[in-house]
């Protein structure tokens, strides 16, 4: 009696390791599964963020192109560019980065740097071109106003003129970031598509 008291206790024993075991390993499997599909998602998303990120800049970046940059770079002085095109930064040219500073922060510390320098001074740039067109216009009001004022006319035009020169100087340096940054994206967005086509091949 007592060896089959003693051998129920065994069995019982021994399905309730293996019950706690298995559950144990299927909790595991869950776990792997759920931090796999975790992995994917944020690759997804930061994927999804580079193709937006470098639609959003290279659009941006053409339209200032063909509206300013281009008469700027020619411009050897200030009367050949009268006044630019106007921007504001403060409108939606840059709803995806605005909207990806969460995303942003997974970056690895120097991409994240790029992104967001390229951004900034592309943003200070656009109202640095404002600036210059408030400037120009009133350049334009104390020269056409009914009280002339030669002193203040040539105050205003010095201030223009220096104005534009380091509007030329901070095209070329905002120029050179965004196209530096989206070679950047394109690089990540090449080495993305890459890992999805490659063959994985297990010895």
């Amino acid at each position: 009696m007592e060896s089959l008291v003693l051998s129920l206790l065994v069995a019982l024993a021994a399905g309730f390791i293996g019950a706690l075991l298995g559950g144990k390993a299927a909790s595991a499997g869950h776990y792997r599964y759920a931090q796999k599909r975790d992995l994917e998602t944020k690759s997804n998303q930061l994927l999804n963020l580079f193709q937006a990120l470098n639609a959003e800049l290279a659009a941006v970046w053409e339209r200032v192109a063909a509206t300013v940059g281009n008469d700027l770079e020619k411009a050897k002085h200030m009367d050949e560019f009268p006044y630019a095109m106007i921007f504001a930064a403060t409108h939606n040219y840059f709803s995806v980065y605005d909207h990806s500073a969460q995303l942003l922060g997974t970056l690895d510390p120097e991409s994240g740097k790029r992104i967001i320098e390229t951004y900034t001074n592309l943003k200070a740039f656009l109202d640095e071109l404002n600036n210059y067109n408030q400037l120009a216009q009133k350049h334009r009001d104390v020269r056409l106003g009914a009280n002339l004022n030669l002193y203040e006319v040539n105050q205003v035009r010095e201030q223009l003129e220096e104005y534009f020169r380091l509007l030329k100087k901070r095209h070329a340096q905002v120029k050179g970031q965004v196209l530096l940054c989206l070679e950047m994206l394109k690089e990540f967005l090449n080495l993305a598509e890459q890992s999805r086509t490659s063959v994985k091949i297990k010895i």
